[in-house]
């Protein structure tokens, strides 16, 4: 077992190289024979907060615990209005921070294709603007 002490990871390529990981496994999920859309979900959401925080530590923003996009977003709009005003993809992503990780959360069968398509556009739209973003810095 590791015994280093746990520290946030301070540099945005290592952000932005789990967040497309997230990414990229979230994709391959939806093609798969049999997805499972509540993960595809989880993943959108987990790689889209890891695109804006990789995006806001690369502007000097001080790495802040939080999972909501919305939030993160708003931090968003001092560097790049356009990427801040993605605050209905963000909603939709919020939804499954916690929804569909743990049995009991929504029924199984609440999260289907519809809504797993509808998180990889979020999600999408995301990474497109900031990969933009970092590709001119």
């Amino acid at each position: 077992m590791n015994d280093r002490p746990k520290r946030p990871v301070a540099t945005s390529q290592e952000w932005l190289r789990y967040a497309k990981e997230d990414f990229g496994v979230a994709e391959r999920e939806l093609s798969s024979e049999e997805p499972a859309y509540h993960t595809i979900c989880f993943l959108c959401q987990s790689a889209a907060e890891k695109f804006l925080k990789g995006y806001l530590i690369a502007q000097g923003w001080m790495l802040e615990k939080t999972h909501d996009l919305v939030e993160l977003l708003e931090f968003c709009v001092d560097y790049d209005v356009d990427l801040g005003a993605m605050v209905a993809e963000g909603a939709v992503l919020n939804e499954y921070i916690v929804a569909g990780r743990y049995p009991g959360d929504l029924t199984f069968e609440d999260i289907g294709e519809a809504q797993a398509e509808e998180a990889l556009r979020a999600a999408q739209l995301i990474q497109a603007r900031v990969t933009a973003l970092m590709e001119t810095k």
